[in-house]
């Protein structure tokens, strides 16, 4: 695949782009149950598994049916919204129907792996002992890299002449963020390192160098140092640990498979982008993003600067240029690349212009790698598999679920009048402790306490004595005046403190590290509500997303009316699935992308939660 007019090709980089179709999601052929339907929009099985097991969940029980209704209960509130976004034409937004888009690509790129790919993975026994063995033992080894071939054979031979992998090191200035005197060392474990690595490394035997190993564009010398593990292996550790290794082989398969997939399907595209757009757009992102090459780099996302760049006024009259031309004639607009770009989980470098240029060109590359998957996965049909539809169906109602809760809830307004209000109903939360505030001396000495205490009886300047013997770090710099703190924070020194009056002198007290206090009480703060003008921002913030909760508890109980809600029980009763409640499963193609769209928790909705419980009452009979 050409890139940028004038460079040569590039391939695919190392990367899984399975996703988490290990499941039988992937591979299934037919329709399936449906678990409910908000309207017309449903939620059949595939989707509620996903999103149930793949994204985490807060407040779950061991009530594995209750789970499974809160979670669906949650997920119908969606359905309604998105009901309701259909009904307003939000479906017909150009951005929505990017996204969509985008999302079909990825499934279909999901679809075609496990259609091209996947079937041709095949394990035989013997590679499942060489593993087992090698799994049951540790290598220490030193590590030389280098960016040539030729000068890691050269320094393979200087090592075979006798010289040391330090001396080497040095003389091939290689590895220089680490000291110049020592050499990297390593401990390796099988499925822990590149396989090519793991190849040379478990054949040495102590004291043996490997030939120059290529990963990923550099060359790597190895030196086995020795060897510990488990020598005594039997029969039954095999058998009991084979299943684990098959599966850890497959997936590392399943990689090499994919990237030679993926090799062999972009050598024969050609997709060019001219310099001059390029750098046009490049350069409208240095702006809008403010990217300088300085200490502290903004951090924009891609989908904020696009629709900055969508809006620009310096880049209106190029968004319908070409941006990238495919060898099949098809062409993106610098627009249509913006649009792309925004709605995709992509992340740019912002430290640099330089950075930034590099990983937009990466981005570029990936994005164009996925465009031709895509298309080689729709001339099979792939777009016509009930598993693409259903994640492009799920990933969209997702989208448009939030568009219409934005739509509601981002123009809510809070007065000041409401603020008040919920402060006084909610005083009890804005109770904030009694707090005191001293002038103390701390010394290790007891009698130097004592005549401290003396010589500020005597009207002593306290902040002087402070700056020459108070040896407490917190009050150094402020010559011993402490802020306000809790009367417990300071142990028997702010009990002696609660007891005594504003402006009274105490002392010495022995704290509970042998030291000994002396002190004046400069205020106090008795327990009690916070002013609202002291907590006006924490109130105003609970405020308003009060407002919010209410307001969607109470739409969604007005939708239902509108949209008739059905919920198969007998599916639901009897489905598995596993409360990983505290996990987010990511896509394995794209490190940004979550597994399956997260659901957003309708839990503090009381109106709706109710009319929830009614409908799975009402739908058990």
């Amino acid at each position: 695949m050409k890139f940028l007019a004038g460079q040569k090709k590039w391939y695919g980089f190392a990367m899984v782009v399975f996703g988490l179709c290990i499941t039988v999601t992937c591979s299934q052929k037919t329709p399936e149950p449906i678990i409910a339907k908000a309207g017309k929009t449903t939620i059949p099985y595939s989707e509620f598994r996903d999103r149930f097991e793949f994204t985490p969940h807060l407040r779950m029980t061991q009530d594995r049916r209750s789970n499974k209704q809160r979670v669906l209960s949650s997920m119908l509130g969606e359905k309604l919204l998105v009901e309701q976004a259909r009904k307003l034409n939000y479906h017909k937004d150009e951005k929505y129907r990017t996204y969509v888009e985008e999302m079909e690509k990825e499934a279909l790129v999901e679809k075609l792996f496990d259609v091209e790919v996947d079937p041709k993975i095949q394990i035989d026994e013997s590679e499942v002992r060489q593993a087992y063995l090698r799994s049951q033992f540790r290598l220490n080894l030193q590590v030389l890299s280098f960016d040539g071939e030729v000068q890691a054979h050269q320094a393979k031979k200087h090592i075979e002449s006798g010289k040391s992998m330090t001396e080497v090191k040095r003389e091939f200035q290689t590895d220089t963020f680490i000291s110049a005197d020592s050499v990297l060392t390593i401990q390796m474990e099988w499925a822990q390192a590149h396989p090519a690595l793991e190849d040379a490394a478990y054949t040495l035997k102590p004291g043996e160098i490997s030939e120059p190993v290529r990963v990923d564009g550099r060359y790597f010398i190895l030196k086995l140092i020795n060897r510990s593990g488990n020598v005594f292996q039997t029969e039954w550790n095999y058998v009991n640990q084979a299943p684990s290794i098959r599966n850890t082989l497959k997936s590392r398969k399943r990689h090499e498979m994919l990237n030679q997939y993926i090799h062999s399907l972009l050598e024969k595209t050609e997709v060019r982008v001219s310099h001059e757009i390029f750098d046009l757009v490049a350069a409208h992102f240095e702006k809008i993003a403010n990217i300088a090459d300085t200490l502290r780099p903004p951090e924009p996302n891609a989908e904020n600067l696009g629709a900055a760049l969508e809006s620009s006024k310096d880049l209106a009259d190029r968004l319908d240029d070409n941006f990238a031309r495919f060898d099949d004639g098809s062409v993106w607009t610098v627009g249509e690349f913006i649009k792309k770009l925004s709605v995709g989980p992509y992340r740019l470098n912002y430290k640099s212009r330089e950075k930034f240029r590099s990983s937009l060109r990466s981005t570029i590359r990936r994005m164009i790698e996925f465009e031709s998957l895509a298309k080689k996965a729709r001339k099979l049909g792939l777009h016509k598999t009930y598993y693409v539809q259903y994640q492009t169906k799920m990933w969209g109602d997702s989208y448009l679920g939030q568009l219409m809760r934005e739509q509601l809830l981002d123009t809510l307004t809070i007065s000041d009048t409401e603020i008040e209000h919920h402060y006084w109903v909610f005083s009890d939360f804005y109770r904030v402790p009694e707090m005191i505030k001293l002038h103390e001396i701390l010394v290790d000495d007891e009698q130097l306490a004592k005549n401290i205490l003396i010589q500020i009886q005597n009207n002593a300047d306290i902040s002087a004595l402070a700056r020459k013997y108070n040896q407490r770090q917190l009050s150094q710099k402020s010559d011993g005046v402490m802020g306000y703190f809790l009367s417990s924070a300071l142990g028997s020194v702010g009990a002696a403190a609660r007891a005594l009056p504003i402006g009274a002198i105490g002392g010495p007290v022995r704290t509970e590290t042998g030291q000994y206090s002396v002190f004046k009480v400069l205020d106090k703060k008795e327990a009690g509500t916070a002013p609202l003008q002291q907590v006006w921002t924490q109130v105003r913030e609970e405020a308003l997303a009060a407002k919010k909760e209410q307001t969607i508890d109470d739409y969604l109980v007005n939708l239902a009316e509108d949209f008739p809600i059905e919920i198969n029980n007998s599916v639901l009763d009897t489905m598995f699935v596993n409360d990983l409640t505290t996990m987010l499963v990511l896509k394995k193609h794209y490190a940004n992308r979550m597994a399956a769209p997260t659901v957003t928790p309708l839990d503090r909705a009381d109106r709706w939660q109710s009319k929830m419980d009614s409908i799975f009452s009402k739908s058990a009979n």
